[in-house]
């Protein structure tokens, strides 16, 4: 059963399904992925370069987005929480609803940073992680939607392959892969300052690396492994020379 804010939220007429609050950093990925998935799944987005009344000032233009939509996604990065528009945005949401009663703010984790206290009381949908990308983006339209029954075939989906997963990481103990995995933990820590699209391609190549490490220790070394770990190193070590000026290579110690 919805509680009172709900039911009041739900008969409101709202312009929008989503305002997306985000850095201007961050606007390729928002662009290119988050507002992508929105409207593909026929949900009204709005955001500021497009949406955004000309000669208005920005703080009715931000005040006027909050009000006429039905949730704010506020996509957390360390260029957002740095931002003062964003900052203003996050405290405006909470006066709407303080308590967080009519699940207007939706916190979503692009990348790892530490929380302000006005947020920690907010669970976020976590979209850090490559491999479980899909699903979480179909739980956040399942949830600006208030539709439960799509969200809850697809955890069974999700359950499935982590099981997958978790049944081929029984064996993925570190040998001869130390190295590597050394350097994955090295180039993470050194790119924690850069944009978010260097971030998103490193966790890429991360996952697809760490899964390669664990395929070949399940079912032993292959040609098709080998060769699909050096197109990785490749891809890791152009990485490193464009934004760290050291190939990733070199952080392996190898």
């Amino acid at each position: 059963m919805q509680n009172l804010t709900e039911a009041e939220d739900s008969n409101k007429n709202f312009k929008y399904d989503a305002f997306i609050s985000y850095s201007s950093r961050d606007r390729d990925w928002v662009s290119n992925h988050l507002l992508t998935a929105l409207e593909k799944a026929e949900l009204k987005a709005c955001i500021d370069y497009r949406d955004f009344e000309i000669g208005v000032p920005s703080l009715v233009n931000i005040e006027n987005a909050v009000e006429r939509s039905r949730k704010t996604l506020l996509v957390l990065t360390p260029s957002w929480l740095s931002s003062k528009w964003t900052d203003f945005e996050a405290l405006l949401i909470q006066t709407q609803d303080p308590n967080a009663q009519g699940r207007r703010i939706l916190p979503l984790m692009v990348v790892k940073t530490e929380l302000p206290k006005r947020l920690e009381m907010l669970t976020y949908i976590d979209l850090t992680d490559p491999v479980n990308l899909d699903f979480q983006l179909e739980r956040l339209i399942n949830n600006i939607r208030n539709n439960n029954r799509p969200q809850e075939t697809s955890y069974d989906i999700l359950k499935e392959t982590q099981s997958s997963i978790t049944r081929t990481s029984i064996s993925s103990t570190i040998t001869s892969d130390f190295s590597h995995v050394k350097g994955l933990v090295m180039m993470s820590k050194q790119l924690q300052s850069a944009d978010i699209n260097t971030q998103l391609t490193f966790n890429s190549l991360d996952a697809r690396l760490r899964e390669n490490i664990r395929d070949e220790n399940m079912f032993g070394p292959s040609e098709t492994l080998r060769n699909e770990r050096n197109r990785i190193v490749y891809q890791l070590n152009s990485l490193g020379l464009n934004y760290l000026k050291k190939t990733f290579t070199e952080m392996c110690g190898t």
